[in-house]
C-alpha cells in the first residue's frame, strides 16, 4: 500500500457514489493521457478523474501520521462545441457533481479525513477538445488522512 492508494480508496466511492457519474479514474501522473485513451473508445462521460496527489507527511510526536493531500481532479461531462445550450449544461452538470464531491468529502471530516481549514476548495471551468468537446471543472482541495498502516507498516 502506498499513500497514493490510500487516497485513491478514500476518494474513488466518494466520487462513484455522486448521481450522474459514469466512471472514475486515476492519472499515471500529473496529466491526462488515461482519460483521453479511454474517452476515445469508451462512453465515460460524465467522468470524473483525479491526478495523482502531491502530499505532505505530518507527525503529531506521538506516532500519528497524518498524510496531507493536495489533490486535483477533473469533471467532465460531454457537450457540443459552438451549441451554447450543451456547452451551458455541461458546465452546470460538472459543477454540480464536483461541489457534491467536494461535499461528500467534508461529511466524512473528522471520521474517516480531515479537510484542513485554512484552505478553499477551488474550482476552475475547463475545456477540453479533442475528438470531442467536454466542459467541466478542476476541483482543488486539500485533505489529510490517516496514514500510520503505511508509515509504520515495516516498524
Amino acid at each position: 500500500m502506498s499513500c497514493t492508494k490510500l487516497f485513491y480508496e478514500f476518494f474513488e466511492p466518494i466520487a462513484a457514489s455522486v448521481e450522474g457519474v459514469n466512471t472514475v479514474h486515476q492519472s499515471g501522473g500529473d496529466k491526462m493521457d488515461r482519460l483521453l485513451a479511454r474517452s476515445s473508445s469508451e462512453d465515460i462521460y460524465p467522468a470524473v478523474f483525479a491526478l495523482r496527489p502531491k502530499y505532505a507527511l505530518e507527525d503529531n510526536g506521538a506516532d500519528n501520521v497524518l498524510a496531507w493531500f493536495d489533490s486535483t481532479y477533473y469533471v467532465i461531462c460531454r457537450g457540443e462545441m459552438g451549441q451554447e445550450e450543451q456547452e451551458d449544461a455541461a458546465f452546470d452538470e460538472a459543477e454540480r457533481i464536483g461541489l457534491a464531491i467536494s461535499l461528500a468529502i467534508r461529511e466524512n471530516h473528522g471520521i474517516t479525513c480531515l479537510v484542513d481549514p485554512n484552505t478553499k476548495v477551488f474550482m476552475e471551468p475547463i475545456t477540453m477538445i479533442t475528438l470531442e468537446a467536454s466542459y467541466g471543472y478542476e476541483v482543488r482541495m486539500r485533505v489529510g488522512l490517516m496514514a500510520n498502516s503505511i508509515i509504520y507498516a515495516n516498524s
